[in-house]
């Protein structure tokens, strides 16, 4: 394997898909190339809010590869860093293609099934967009926190003995 893709927006998912993609690169020594991906400003925000937004957007989409950056150089992997605008899945997807990326890791929200299903979820989105292959990267304790989550809804409890025979 030669190039890894990472998507990074300096969540906590990200930060585990970093970890994971430069433990991945360095035990197969493979390059990366990081990409954040920062929404586009709308026009109709006028002027100074427009400059502001822009301005927020990017600093926060540049920081974010500066800490990607900051992990590979300590772990002392060869990495490039794009920063691009647009529709996230649609790009990172874009961007794998045209940098011929053997695999593209990304991170999740930690939003669970039923608000990742309600909300969207640019994770699911890059599987689904992607002609490349896809490791989507779970924050630590995401799972377990979803387990006892639905454990919880499945479990009577004082005030709520469930459903009854009627």
């Amino acid at each position: 394997m030669g190039r890894i893709l990472i998507a990074t927006d300096g969540s906590e998912g990200a930060a585990a898909a970093i970890a994971e993609g430069l433990d991945l690169a360095r035990r197969l020594d493979a390059e990366v190339i990081f990409a954040a991906v920062r929404p586009p400003v709308p026009d109709f925000l006028g002027e100074p809010l427009y400059q502001k937004r822009l301005s927020d957007d990017l600093a926060h989409a540049r920081n974010a590869l500066e800490e990607a950056r900051k992990a590979a150089e300590q772990a002392g992997i060869t990495s490039e860093y794009e920063l691009l605008e647009g529709d996230p899945a649609e790009e990172i997807a874009r961007l794998a293609e045209t940098r011929d990326a053997d695999l593209v890791i990304v991170g999740t929200r930690g939003l669970g099934a039923v608000a990742g299903a309600l909300l969207g979820s640019v994770s699911s989105a890059v599987v689904r967009r992607s002609t490349r292959p896809v490791v989507v990267v779970r924050q630590p304790g995401e799972r377990r926190a979803e387990d006892e989550a639905a454990a919880g809804e499945a479990t009577p409890t004082a005030g709520n003995a469930g459903p009854t025979a009627a």
